[in-house]
């Protein structure tokens, strides 16, 4: 039985986030985008998640910080408590993985060229493997960005790949692409395609996503978006609401 919190795992690993943070966060995609955040600047993220799936529902409470290092250089941390319902059985949760995440922006956008970014995450085997909270040894997922804004319009795309170490035959590509409609000054519509090609004996996967983002202040907004598996081995449906605060 494919266990649903070792997909949304490993999603946020190969896009990163983890799909989260961008220039306020990418939430609620989980493809990664150029923005970092800026030097001695903080931001958090807290989200629901929940994934169904025709053996087991899952449910995830996210927390995300992001801390700009140095001028386009951000750092991050995550950890997430899932709580897993297979058929006919009680609900089992606790502590699930965490991961460890930096992105540099080695090309600012410009009028003729796409800004261009490179990510690295580290998977921290946390959550307890055997109760189906998290999945054993390291895993490490390097991903390359690329956006371009077009006026209202925001394209981003992205490249990766994920070293399982615990069995290489784990290991996955990924690709993935997004695109941002800001409405208004505070609305925006985003909408993605987030895909995983096992390079060996991993499932393929494959995520359709649509979302909204409302800015409330300049220092908090909302979002919230529902996401189909495209593939028989991805989840039904996915199903996230979060906010993102900046800190300081």
């Amino acid at each position: 039985m494919r266990n649903a919190g070792t997909w949304h795992v490993g999603v946020i690993v190969l896009v990163l986030v983890f799909g989260p943070v961008a220039t306020f966060a990418g939430r609620p995609l989980d493809t990664e985008d150029t923005g970092t955040v800026d030097p001695g600047k903080a931001e958090l993220e807290l989200s629901g998640d929940f994934v169904r799936n025709p053996e087991e529902n899952t449910w995830f409470a996210k927390g995300v910080l992001s801390v700009g290092l140095l001028p386009r250089l951000e750092a991050r941390i995550e950890s997430a408590l899932p709580f897993v319902e297979p058929e006919g059985q009680s609900v089992n949760g606790g502590i699930g993985d965490s991961l460890l995440g930096a992105k540099y922006r080695l090309v600012d956008e410009a009028p003729t060229i796409p800004a261009v970014l490179g990510s690295l995450t580290v998977r921290l085997p946390t959550g307890d493997d055997e109760r189906g909270l998290g999945t054993e040894e390291v895993d490490l997922g390097l991903l390359a960005v690329v956006s371009k804004v077009f006026g209202p319009v925001t394209l981003t795309w992205n490249g990766g790949y994920t070293f399982a170490t615990r069995n290489e035959d784990l290991s996955f590509w990924t690709l993935a692409g997004s695109v941002e409609y800001r409405a208004t000054k505070e609305w925006s519509l985003v909408g993605e395609v987030v895909s995983g090609f096992g390079a060996s004996a991993a499932d393929d996967l494959a995520v359709l996503r649509a979302g909204t983002v409302y800015v409330i202040t300049d220092r908090v907004r909302l979002d919230a978006a529902v996401g189909v598996g495209a593939t028989r081995e991805s989840s039904d449906v996915i199903v996230t609401f979060g906010v993102t605060i900046a800190l300081f």
